[in-house]
């Protein structure tokens, strides 16, 4: 299930209110994604601080209802939503081949969206443009690219390294098909990476990580390091993720959370299952493993019939099973930037074993805030002594809480952006 709308911020509104563009590739509600969730909630930010914010989005991800409309006519000053239909979608994936975009960028690129954008810039109407997601950096680009007149500062929220992202998709590929395809996506994109940020007054990306990889890209394609950097990464709703006295914790239970058809939250169950399940249950053997979360594939689905495996699907709420977890697992093999459902974990004040990949962008210390382990018998292993010692996990879930509202809250990160705005306004004066 979607969470109806964002969590209110807590924070007093600017003495210096700012006219913003978002540009988006998605409808920000229903909040059904990781980034939909962090878009809804910069939004909630943006209009707490005094902001005025227009919305250019794409109508994907999930129609709004009219609560959803409500909320965003409500957050925003003006909402534009562009039908993402099988004209456009077309039309953006033709573009592929010409001109050697990414599949991604080509299939989010909305000639519509972007003729109303730049009417809207044309006309002075925004300080700042910020894009979300490099997939829609070709609605901005040419807004960004304008060196003469009056223009506003343009922002790209490139968010993670999409060639590490892919690349490591493919990587873990569950056919030869899939494996292709990601493996060709991975090469368009690291060339588009390498360069598009360029255009831009800011690239916004989550963390040092993220950084060091499109710079090595620049690197192996003889191109300049990436040098317009704003590191600004998620927040969790530390009142929704919390440790809960009014639901019990079912002993023995594993959980693993996300949106169950994404190919990385896919690859790191079936890893899970695969490879580390049978080596807890020999030790553990009423061990329970739930995989929570909506749309979940076949391969997903497939898992459920496994001893001691339930495939929840779409549940109202996913804070409830991540409760009632003894201890929260996050196996993921591919994937970059940061993962959202650790955060949660770690809100929630749990005891969690993650993968090193898992952990990249959160910077969360193993043996303090969590564990890390990347072998399937070094994470057997681990998930098995935190099931034998209740203490050392609930130490475990009292350090892992405090790590999150000491960083990573929403407000926090989403202050540090709005400085960037100001700083790059007052250089571009």
């Amino acid at each position: 299930m979607a969470i109806a709308t964002p969590a209110a911020m807590d924070v007093g509104p600017s003495d210096r209110p700012l006219r913003i563009a978002v540009v988006y590739g998605r409808s920000p509600l229903p909040m059904r994604r990781a980034d939909q969730l962090t878009v809804a909630h910069l939004l909630t930010f943006l209009k707490a601080r005094g902001h005025a914010v227009d919305l250019f989005a794409i109508n994907s991800g999930g129609t709004p209802d009219e609560a959803d409309v409500a909320w965003l006519n409500q957050t925003c000053r003006k909402v534009q939503m562009f039908a993402h239909d099988r004209v456009n979608i077309a039309k953006g994936l033709a573009r592929v081949p010409l001109s050697g975009l990414p599949f991604q960028v080509g299939l989010f690129t909305h000639d519509g969206q972007r003729a109303a954008l730049e009417k809207a810039v044309d006309a002075g109407e925004y300080d700042i443009v910020y894009t979300y997601y490099f997939r829609s950096a070709e609605i901005t680009r040419a807004i960004a690219k304008k060196r003469t007149g009056v223009r506003p500062r343009t922002f790209l929220a490139m968010q993670l390294s999409q060639t590490l992202n892919t690349r490591r998709i493919a990587e873990n590929a569950p056919n030869w098909a899939y494996k292709q395809f990601y493996s060709l996506e991975s090469r368009l994109v690291a060339r588009y990476e390498a360069e598009i940020f360029r255009d831009f007054d800011r690239a916004v990306l989550i963390g040092k990580s993220d950084v060091a990889e499109i710079n090595g890209t620049c690197e192996r394609l003889g191109r300049p390091p990436i040098d317009n950097v704003v590191l600004c990464a998620h927040g969790v709703d530390v009142t929704r993720f919390r440790p809960r006295d009014d639901l019990p914790v079912v002993p023995g239970k594993l959980v693993f959370s996300g949106v169950m058809r994404t190919p990385t939250n896919v690859q790191a169950v079936q890893w899970f299952v695969t490879n580390v399940w049978p080596l807890i249950r020999a030790e553990v053997p009423d061990a329970t493993f739930d995989i929570a979360g909506r749309e979940p594939s076949s391969d997903v689905l497939a898992l459920g019939k496994v001893p001691g495996v339930t495939v929840l699907g779409t549940v109202p709420d996913t804070s409830v099973p991540i409760a009632q977890a003894a201890i929260c697992i996050n196996s993921m093999q591919a994937g970059g930037g940061m993962q959202n459902k650790l955060i949660e974990y770690l809100g929630s004040g749990k005891p969690v074993v993650a993968t090193s990949v898992a952990n990249e962008g959160i910077g969360a210390t193993d043996g303090e805030h969590l564990i890390v382990a990347d072998e399937p018998a070094d994470f057997a292993r681990e998930v098995v002594a935190l099931l034998r010692d209740p203490a050392r996990s609930a130490q475990l879930g009292q350090a892992a809480r405090r790590y999150i509202v000491e960083n990573w809250t929403w407000e926090a990160h989403f202050l540090k952006l709005e400085q960037a705005f100001y700083q790059s306004l007052d250089e571009g004066a």
